[in-house]
């Protein structure tokens, strides 16, 4: 193999952002590959999300990305349409594209989410979007 078929990057090596206290922040780590002029990913999205306990992502939904959540640490609250339930460290959440989701923050939590396919701003915020 070679290089243009992997690529590396260190959680630490992400830079962390938000547009808003009221959000989590987030490492958008496969920006952070582009932005290294790194062609990957190709595929999938993925971010690392940082939540304060009380923090929310706003209500949207994903009009073809699938996304798929991994609780790093912390406990937090899921609602996708019409149900609700909590998950904690070590748990793992599959939505599909369609469904209206959102996620709060029960206490400081960490989640590593991954979308595929890789679609630029798939995601429609109810709302104005709190990324912008």
């Amino acid at each position: 193999m070679t290089a243009d078929t992997y690529s590396v990057i260190g959680l630490d090596e992400a830079e962390e952002r938000t547009s808003h206290d009221s959000i989590p922040a987030v490492k958008a780590l496969g920006y952070e590959l582009r932005a290294r002029n790194n062609p990957r990913p190709l595929e999938s999205r993925f971010n690392y999300f940082i939540y304060d306990e009380g923090q929310a992502i706003p209500r949207h939904k994903q009009r073809e990305q699938e996304e798929l959540f991994f609780v790093v640490s912390g406990r937090c609250r899921f609602k996708v349409d019409g149900d609700e339930f909590e998950v904690e460290a070590n748990d793992f959440v599959v939505i599909d594209p369609g469904p209206w989701r959102q996620i709060t923050a029960l206490e400081p939590s960490e989640i590593f989410a991954v979308g595929a396919p890789n679609v630029r701003d798939d995601a429609v915020f109810e709302g104005e979007n709190p990324f912008d």
